[in-house]
């Protein structure tokens, strides 16, 4: 079974306010914990993703603003190391956003890092959508966080 992490949190804020702050790489280290970034979200593009003991340059293979973002991201060949990595923005009844936040991986070396891969990792998805709440509302001044 291929290892899978997955963090959802609500958001008192619209899809496109989520998506803005989502996509904002440059601004990751003004509020996430657990990541840096740099990049933009368009298909193709290549992105720089830093995390505690790695970086990674992912490729980004869906970019719908207010709905989706996703990139594939290997260590080495795809067969040693690859992973899939989604949000997905749901509008909630209430006027509020779900974000899933969702990876997959497989390979070779995913049963030498899977003790990562399930505490400090999963951890690190929490505080970032954690992150990521506070930020949208603060800056949209709805929720909890403004």
């Amino acid at each position: 079974m291929k290892p899978v992490l997955t963090a959802v949190i609500d958001i008192d804020a619209t899809p496109q306010a989520v998506w803005d702050v989502l996509t904002d790489f440059a601004a990751y280290g003004e509020w996430s914990t657990f990541s840096a970034a740099e990049g933009t979200a368009e298909v193709g593009s290549r992105l720089t993703m830093r995390m505690p003991g790695m970086t990674f340059r992912p490729t980004v293979t869906v970019a719908t603003p207010g709905q989706e973002l996703r990139w594939v991201g290997t260590l080495g060949i795809k067969q040693l190391f690859h992973g899939r990595h989604s949000f997905v923005l749901s509008p909630n009844d209430d006027g509020t956003t779900r974000l899933t936040n969702h990876e997959e991986f497989s390979g070779a070396l995913v049963t030498l890092i899977r003790p990562f891969l399930r505490t400090p990792k999963k951890d690190g998805y929490a505080a970032f959508n954690t992150g990521l709440k506070q930020r949208v509302e603060v800056r949209t001044g709805l929720g909890p966080g403004a």
